[in-house]
């Protein structure tokens, strides 16, 4: 059993002169441990990266457009935020926050990253630290490999070490305001753990901290974005059962939202990033395992995964249809998850890509914010993006899109017609579409609704 050292902790925590090491500089990492700095602390920044932690040492970030990191990092890097790929930095450290991916495979959740950074977290953790984990963890992990894993390691929790676990809640595109201000949820096996982690947090969030046993807290991450994905997922099923029935689904859905007790999202070409494309599957396999099938989770998934395979399938019968059975070239504008956020995990445009590939187009893609193509050609000026289009798909709703000069767009083509526009996050009007001289589709209108110039034999998939 390890020798126990007594220190005051909480009054290290109050006063600002906990020694915090943040494993994982990514997308919730990087903002917390500024978010910490800021508050007071001394915060080491520890990521495998060496080219990012490269980047952060020179106070370069790629999370440069999310609102006051760059200006976080420049205040603070060199004094109370340091950027370390070297464990030996983080020995002795009192407080330890572990922030890296969970992603899936094939077989379900990947705990590799999280269980790599847990175990270091456990060599440089000085007794009677805190370790806490903010990675999402599927239900059960923390109970079931958290714990032993921390008891193999001769540890015992609430004596000579302190655990949590506090799941992020934050959406990309709105980081450091949402790390502040949302509601947090702590979950802990013990009270000592529990408090402890509850007075870091309140050195800088502002939202209400909630304690809760680590299974609900497990639970509780994962139903939010599940919530989320069955939302879109029912605007999806809406969008395809109105391309079923000959209407169109932006008239359905205005109408909808006339009720007071309906807020219909708007549908799109699927669900991208990196929580929303696994989170639902986490808790589908978690609740398969204790006897209990969550059909709706399961439905939904499978329903927004296979949006993009769907229009592309339509896009594809629209070129082939106007070349006289030929492929075409596809512009596809946007390559993220989501508008104005560079971030192109689980992006949904690249099944649509690839798909479009797999069926013999050509495909150029441009994205304002990213150089990403998924096997395309990238191209990074707009115009020279739709040059020799028979269609530009906008299937990412940037800002920069949705202000566009249509007519401008038309003329940079230089094909003759018919050139289609497919809108595929409901971007624009379709009236000012076809008055700039495309032929507007979109998602949700079935063909006939489009009243396409193009012979009827196009069969929707």
């Amino acid at each position: 059993m390890r020798r126990l050292v007594i220190k005051d902790l909480e009054g290290d925590i109050e006063n600002r002169t906990a020694r915090i090491s943040v494993i994982g500089q990514g997308y919730i990492g990087l903002p917390t441990s500024l978010l910490m700095a800021k508050a007071g602390f001394q915060v080491l920044g520890f990521d495998i990266n060496e080219e990012l932690i490269r980047e952060l040492s020179k106070g370069r970030t790629r999370l440069d457009r999310e609102e006051g990191i760059q200006e976080l990092i420049s205040s603070l890097l060199g004094e109370r935020y340091i950027p370390t790929n070297d464990e030996r930095d983080l020995m002795g450290s009192d407080i330890v926050l572990i922030a890296v991916p969970t992603p899936k495979n094939a077989n379900g959740p990947d705990l590799r990253m999280v269980i790599s950074a847990l175990e270091t977290a456990l060599r440089v953790i000085r007794e009677g630290g805190l370790i806490i984990i903010e990675s999402t963890l599927p239900p059960g992990t923390f109970e079931r490999i958290i714990v032993p894993t921390v008891k193999k390691h001769g540890f015992s929790i609430g004596s000579n070490i302190y655990l949590a676990y506090c799941p992020e809640r934050a959406l990309p595109g709105r980081l450091i305001n949402e790390l502040v201000n949302n509601v947090r949820v702590i979950g802990a096996i013990d009270d000592r753990s529990a408090q402890l982690t509850k007075l870091l947090y309140k050195t800088f969030v502002r939202g209400e901290i909630e304690l809760v046993d680590p299974l609900t807290a497990e639970v509780v991450k994962l139903v939010e974005n599940s919530f989320r994905d069955v939302n879109i997922a029912f605007a999806n099923e809406v969008a395809r059962i109105c391309e079923a029935l000959g209407i169109d689904v932006r008239k359905v859905r205005e109408l909808a939202n006339k009720h007071p007790r309906v807020n219909l999202l708007v549908p799109g070409i699927g669900v991208g990033g990196s929580c929303l494309t696994k989170d639902p599957l986490f808790l589908y396999w978690a609740s398969l395992e204790n006897g209990y099938e969550p059909i709706i989770l399961k439905r939904a998934r499978d329903l927004n995964a296979n949006m993009p395979y769907h229009y592309a399938s339509i896009l594809d019968d629209v070129v082939r249809n106007i070349k006289n059975g030929e492929t075409g070239t596809i512009a596809v504008l946007g390559a993220t998850y989501k508008g104005d956020v560079p971030d192109s995990r689980e992006s949904p445009v690249e099944p649509f890509v690839r798909e479009l590939l797999r069926k013999g187009h050509r495909v150029k893609v441009y994205d304002p914010l990213v150089t990403e193509a998924f096997g395309g050609e990238y191209v990074s000026n707009i115009f020279e993006a739709v040059r020799g289009a028979d269609a530009i798909a906008f299937v990412t709703d940037h800002s920069e899109f949705r202000f566009l000069n249509l007519s401008k767009l038309r003329k940079a083509v230089k094909v003759e017609d018919p050139v289609v526009l497919f809108d595929g996050r409901m971007i624009f009007n379709p009236k000012e579409v076809e008055e700039a001289g495309f032929i507007y589709i979109s998602v949700g209108m079935s063909l006939s609704t489009h009243k396409l110039p193009i012979k009827e034999f196009i069969t929707v998939r």
